[in-house]
């Protein structure tokens, strides 16, 4: 058959197949392919790498959509004066902290959390506030406020507070908080505030559930010197202890002493005062205290002449005519303020902690009357002039005749003796015209 098919002239076809040659060809460029894929797969300019940046882009998009809403609430802040939160009944709130109406909260970087002490500015509504970092080579913050037109210092132009959180019962208690237990074994007063009926009362004593006074810490002295032959003197606090008893003839509040029935102070208005105060600190966690000594009207501004219990030069202080004007200036000065409690200013100096407890000799502290803030090394928690400057006089009663002044003074570095900002040696009669005196006011909700 063969030689036939040749015979007749067609070639004889041989079977089709695969030769071991072509499939290593074919094996060699399937590799190659292969590795050109994976190439582009995982390459930094691959596939992969491209959907990383891709998922980068996206992260990095809601990223600045987040940021670019922060600014304009910022923004609304800074034209409106107000507060980004929820809240009710004219507060919003920043984390935790409550924000009266009229007033913003910080945004500069160290004054904007509770932990460092959140400062709130009493923003004038169609102010326009620029809020920068920045300092000036004194320490000086450069945030800007703009009031028709006139752009000033933002801390030197309006009120600043600072947050104190305070649990109610380690503040308050009632009048029969004795160091001897009770029939059930309770010697500590259990201090609830009842929102929807506007209470606070006592749980553990029930015959004196709502006369409510102040819990005092009274500290332990001691004294070291440094190097230089500075007196160093610690006022140490045990917070702990809650055991105290209510008692007229040594450090107590609220009451009156003997010369403030001439000067139209009535234990019934100590009374309301005090316990519309407790009410707020109860309901809110807390209170507010003015960042400075206070100046003119009771305002809370730097740089400006500190308001003394004696009759001003002029220049670095004015005068309020004793304790009786400090008080009065500062409950006349807005709504819901109030001259510092003692058991309010115990508070501070638990919030501030051992800073507060001991005397500094390295603070520059002045030696004379000086402009309210001025020393950026006395400021703890965003509060100054605690160790230095002037006594802060409270409206803590001593005995019968006598109110309790806190801290240290200019004089007292002048003679280098260095009290620390927990201080209580000092007390004066409320008719004493002190120039070395001044006080604080706190603001409740």
């Amino acid at each position: 058959m063969k030689e036939e098919r040749k015979r007749m002239g067609h070639p004889i076809k041989k079977k089709a197949g695969i030769t071991l040659v072509s499939l290593v060809i074919t094996i060699i460029v399937l590799l190659i392919l292969a590795g050109v894929a994976i190439n582009l797969a995982i390459d930094e300019e691959g596939l992969i790498g491209k959907a990383e940046e891709s998922v980068e882009s996206w992260n990095s998009a809601v990223g600045e959509e987040s940021n670019v809403i922060k600014n304009i609430l910022m923004k609304a802040n800074e034209i409106e004066g107000g507060v980004t939160g929820g809240g009710g009944d004219d507060i919003t709130y920043v984390g935790d902290v409550p924000v009266p109406n009229g007033y913003t909260a910080s945004q500069i970087s160290n004054e904007d959390s509770e932990a460092e002490g959140l400062v709130i500015y009493e923003i004038p509504e169609g102010a326009k506030v620029n809020w920068t970092n920045n300092e000036d080579s004194n320490g000086k913050n450069q945030s800007t406020i703009t009031i028709e037109g006139n752009t000033t210092n933002l801390q030197e132009t309006v009120n600043q507070y600072v947050w104190i959180p305070v649990d109610i019962n380690s503040m308050v208690m009632c009048e029969n908080n004795n160091k001897l237990a009770d029939e059930n074994g309770n010697k500590i007063c259990n201090i609830v505030y009842n929102e929807e009926a506007n209470t606070l009362t006592c749980q553990t004593h029930p015959a004196t559930a709502t006369n409510l006074v102040g819990r005092l810490y009274i500290g332990t002295y001691s004294n070291t010197r440094d190097e230089d032959g500075n007196r160093i003197y610690s006022y140490t606090m045990d917070f702990t202890k809650r055991d105290q008893t209510y008692n007229t003839s040594s450090y107590n509040e609220p009451n009156t002493v003997s010369s403030d029935s001439s000067n139209s102070i009535t234990i019934d208005q100590l009374k309301s005062d005090f316990t519309a105060m407790a009410k707020s600190v109860a309901k809110n966690g807390g209170f507010y205290i003015s960042r400075y000594e206070v100046g003119a009207g009771g305002s809370s501004k730097k740089g400006q002449p500190v308001l003394t219990a004696a009759s001003g030069d002029g220049t670095n202080y004015s005068g309020a005519n004793t304790w009786y004007g400090l008080y009065n200036t500062i409950k006349n000065s807005g709504a819901n303020k109030q001259m510092i409690w003692g058991c309010q200013y115990d508070q501070v100096i638990k919030f501030i902690g051992e800073p507060a407890q001991d005397g500094h000799s390295d603070r520059n502290l002045t030696e004379d009357h000086a402009l309210s803030g001025q020393n950026e090394e006395d400021c703890m928690r965003n509060i100054y002039d605690l160790e230095g400057n002037h006594y802060e006089w409270t409206a803590e009663a001593y005995s019968t005749h006598s109110r309790a002044n806190r801290g240290s003074y200019y004089g007292s570095a002048s003679y280098s003796n260095f009290y620390p900002a927990s201080d209580r040696s000092n007390y004066r009669s409320p008719t004493n015209s002190s120039v070395d005196s001044s006080s604080r006011a706190t603001l409740y909700l």
